[in-house]
């Protein structure tokens, strides 16, 4: 008996490695492409902080998209803290929200990315149900 049981033992715990392994190859591609591939995974995932390491501050975008003209006619800034009256970093919104993100290495060629295809949608969805862009203190005091 207690033989056996360290036959199944053994045998568990070499599945385990096994699966294991598989799972590590999985979630890191070998080959030319797994670098970008890997990469691009993490772009795909990158928060506010990792992509206003290049892009930012969040202030200087706020002050450059400050002429964006929302579908419901509105001209405002998309790029709000979320509550809007916060100015913690913790609160500014994750940019993949309305950004695709893009693979790190090599970086995008300037002006490839067409960002009039960006709308407020994500803002429409996550608190302006009535598709624009007022206050919520206006109707939920």
């Amino acid at each position: 008996m207690r033989i056996r049981s360290s036959f199944i033992g053994v045998g568990i715990w070499v599945c385990t490695g096994i699966l294991s392994a598989q799972h590590r190859a999985a979630d890191h591609p070998a080959g030319p492409q797994a670098r970008s591939t890997v990469l691009a995974g993490q772009a795909a995932k990158a928060s506010a902080s990792e992509c206003l390491g290049c892009h930012g501050p969040f202030s200087k975008i706020v002050e450059a998209s400050a002429g964006y003209v929302a579908p419901s006619g509105e001209k405002t800034s998309p790029h709000r803290y979320v509550p809007h009256d916060s100015k913690k970093d913790a609160d500014i919104p994750d940019c993949t929200h309305c950004h695709t993100a893009h693979p790190l290495d090599p970086l995008p060629a300037k002006g490839s990315i067409d960002v009039s295809k960006v709308t407020v949608q994500w803002c429409y969805e996550a608190c302006h149900h009535e598709k624009d862009l007022t206050s919520c203190k206006k109707c939920h005091p």
